[in-house]
């Protein structure tokens, strides 16, 4: 498939007949309908969900969508937990039974079931927790045996739809493009699911032998009301004939490049590992930035992802054109380096800087193809890409939102238009996303580095993360609010004046990434 890429880009340079084969070899990538006369005998589906969905999701199953409950037939394999096994009012194409297999899963388990023959599909329904889940279900190694129809219906955006298609190449994957929705009854238990009313669809679909194309019209169909729903098309499933993903392995064109070209592509991959203790010292690659990967690569696509979050979780980023902040706008754009510098970067009226020696570079295009007209690029400085992903993510989102503010895009009242107010917002953007679980030492290690980075003083962590409170989480305000933005600095200007005072510095450099030391070009 990486090669298949890489002669994409390189169109302009294939006769008329290579271009043809690799347009073919593209198509090829993406499967226009399930197999389905490779799918013969039932259909096995499991339905693994946190265990706060579990026995709801079941009731609408039997209540809302005509599903029965039946005993264990002949076969089923042992769970992690015990299956509940449902047949639905509807079969096959070939006539046959389509069953659901419905156990209670964790992140630890809930992708057992992708290696084993029996199933044909899985639906994954739970909270994402900002992504820390997502991360966990990741880190357990379950290799794809037969053919696989992968939903999740959880808070798993496009860049993570992405790091599941590398997990489960050969999937057909429907991964929601926002958090999907459910209600709970009086009695506390899930009553209705957005997640399983898609869910369902899909199967009818399947029965009738549609395409995936079909099968996003139906879906969209039965999806419940999201903000993003003003764009036309919007689907809160992305699946293997969505534009997005369609884009991603589109045909050859003219112009040599992919419309989602990742930035580090290149025959000549390299796998750099990262080196968290040397994470903010410069060291040549040994490789032009476009052929870094790896641990590397991953760590910046990380970055992006964590971006799109921090947007969507933070009143801070509410002033992105168009609502942007809603259409997960941030992307990898790659490597560079101070030889191979980043090009038409906006900058608006910021402090002049040689891009080319900033750790992270962010470029903000405006663009009427774009979902809510905006879209972003996150790129990392190559002589860094050994660097640790959390602090990877640090100096993007810090770059980020600095850039924002000089292009106007995050305008808001007094606070957030001086300095002071400008560079609170950073950590606090910052503090909330070094809330996952950690070594507290590891932690403040790149918190210090990250203030080093950019120049500011050395705050405390504790102080900041102290102003993203209970009331903020409530409010879908994970990476700062304005009410908490207030209360860092009263409670700077009241207990750490000097502090308080630095960080109102009429220095344009104070609350910017520093050039990095690379000698000469």
């Amino acid at each position: 498939a990486h090669a298949i890429h890489l002669l994409q880009l390189r169109a302009p340079g294939l006769t008329a007949a290579q271009q043809e084969r690799a347009r073919g070899l593209v198509r090829g990538l993406l499967r226009e309908a399930p197999p389905y006369d490779e799918l013969t005998g039932p259909w096995n589906f499991a339905v693994c969900s946190a265990s706060e969905f579990h026995e709801g999701e079941l009731r609408i199953l039997v209540s809302a969508h005509g599903f029965k409950e039946i005993g264990h037939p002949p076969g089923t394999p042992s769970g992690w937990s015990p299956y509940r096994v449902l047949e639905a009012p509807f079969k096959t194409p070939a006539g046959e039974p389509i069953r659901v297999f419905a156990r209670t899963a964790t992140p630890r388990d809930e992708n057992l079931e992708m290696g084993m023959t029996f199933f044909i599909g899985l639906l994954i329904n739970r909270h994402a927790q900002l992504g820390s889940f997502d991360l966990r279900a990741a880190a357990v190694k379950v290799r794809q045996e037969g053919y696989k129809l992968m939903m999740n219906a959880q808070c798993a955006g496009l860049t993570t739809r992405f790091a599941i298609s590398q997990m489960f190449p050969d999937a057909d994957i429907y991964s929601s493009w926002d958090s999907t929705y459910f209600r709970v009854g009086p009695d506390g238990v899930v009553s209705s699911s957005e997640g399983i009313d898609c869910f369902v669809a899909a199967l009818r679909g399947m029965s009738e032998r549609a395409s995936h194309a079909e099968l996003d019209a139906r879906i969209r169909r039965a999806q419940w009301h999201h903000p993003q729903a003003q764009v036309p098309g919007f689907s809160q499933f992305v699946g293997p004939s969505h534009p997005l993903v369609v884009a991603r392995y589109s045909d050859v064109n003219r112009d040599g490049r992919a419309d989602y070209y990742d930035g580090f592509l290149d025959l000549q991959l390299t796998e750099i590992a990262e080196d968290i203790q040397a994470s903010m010292t410069p060291r040549d690659p040994g490789v032009s930035a476009s052929q870094i990967s790896g641990d590397a690569a991953a760590g910046l696509n990380w970055a992006a992802g964590s971006l799109n979050r921090v947007a969507q979780y933070s009143e801070l980023w509410a002033g992105l054109a168009g609502q942007s902040e809603l259409y997960y706008v941030f992307q990898s754009g790659g490597f560079y380096s101070h030889r191979e510098p980043p090009h038409d970067v906006p900058t608006g009226d910021a402090v002049r800087q040689d891009l080319g020696r900033l750790p992270a570079v962010t470029r903000f295009h405006e663009s009427k193809d774009a979902l809510g007209g905006l879209s972003v690029e996150v790129m990392f400085h190559s002589h860094l890409s050994h660097a640790a992903q959390e602090l990877k993510r640090l100096l993007c989102a810090a770059d980020a939102m600095r850039r924002a503010f000089d292009l106007g895009y995050l305008e808001g009242d007094d606070t957030l238009s001086t300095p002071r107010g400008q560079r609170c917002a950073m950590l606090l953007t910052m503090a909330g996303l070094l809330e996952f679980p950690a070594d507290q030492n590891f932690i403040d290690g790149l918190w210090s580095m990250a203030l080093k980075a950019l120049r500011l003083p050395q705050i405390s962590r504790s102080t900041v993360r102290a102003c993203i409170t209970e009331e903020d989480h409530d409010q879908s305000n994970y990476y700062g609010s304005r009410r908490g933005l207030g209360q860092l600095l009263g409670a700077l200007k009241k207990g750490d004046p000097v502090t308080f005072e630095q960080l109102g510095s009429d220095d344009p450099l104070v609350g910017r990434l520093a050039e990095l030391e690379l000698g000469a070009a």
